[in-house]
């Protein structure tokens, strides 16, 4: 096994971000990114699409952490000074759906947010998403943010426990509100 590298993003690696992306949001972004759809248009195209070209989307990869092995995506890391920008709904159908995540992020202004961190299954288990969010604490650090923020679904167990195990405290929680494919009911932590 080679040495593991935290690094910036690339363009190159958007369609792994999108996976990832889709992933760490357990099919919320796949969901948000079907509503942006034409006829004949993968959500993920509009996803990969957003995190390649679209330097106004927080999911651009110039936002993303990546962790890689000899030139392997093995996970990423989505994150940002959380602003108001972050709390536009995409769309009217979808407004339901992210209002309760809105209102979390509202509590959380002005922290640097992780708004997506996944490994892919076959890299689970050897400490890449605990590498991936020091990074981030690191990046929070460089721009002087003063708080660190996520949200963790409380369906979510494995998140949630990592979380807890690197100090992460539970601050609020909304009713999680489910759409097409979503995990059962539960809340946003």
């Amino acid at each position: 096994m080679g040495r593991l590298h935290i690094k910036h993003a690339t363009p190159d690696d958007s369609a792994s971000l999108a996976i990832l992306a889709d992933m760490a949001t357990r099919r919320l972004a796949s969901f948000l990114w079907a509503h942006g759809t034409c006829d004949g248009q993968s959500p993920f195209e509009i996803g990969r699409g957003a995190i390649r070209d679209n330097p106004n989307s927080l999911a651009h990869h110039s936002n993303w952490l990546i962790a890689e092995r000899s030139g392997q995506v093995l996970g990423g890391l989505n994150g940002y000074i959380l602003t108001e920008f972050a709390l536009a709904a995409p769309s009217i159908s979808a407004a339901a759906v992210v209002a309760p995540l809105n209102e979390l992020k509202t509590l959380v202004l002005g922290s640097w947010y992780v708004s997506a961190l996944a490994v892919f299954p076959e890299a689970r288990g050897q400490q890449i998403a605990r590498s991936l969010l020091h990074s981030a604490e690191q990046s929070a650090r460089a721009v002087s943010a003063h708080e660190i923020t996520l949200m963790v679904g409380s369906f979510n167990i494995n998140a949630r426990r990592l979380y807890e195990k690197m100090g992460y405290e539970e601050r609020a929680q909304r009713d999680f509100v489910s759409f097409v494919d979503s995990d059962p009911g539960g809340h946003w932590v």
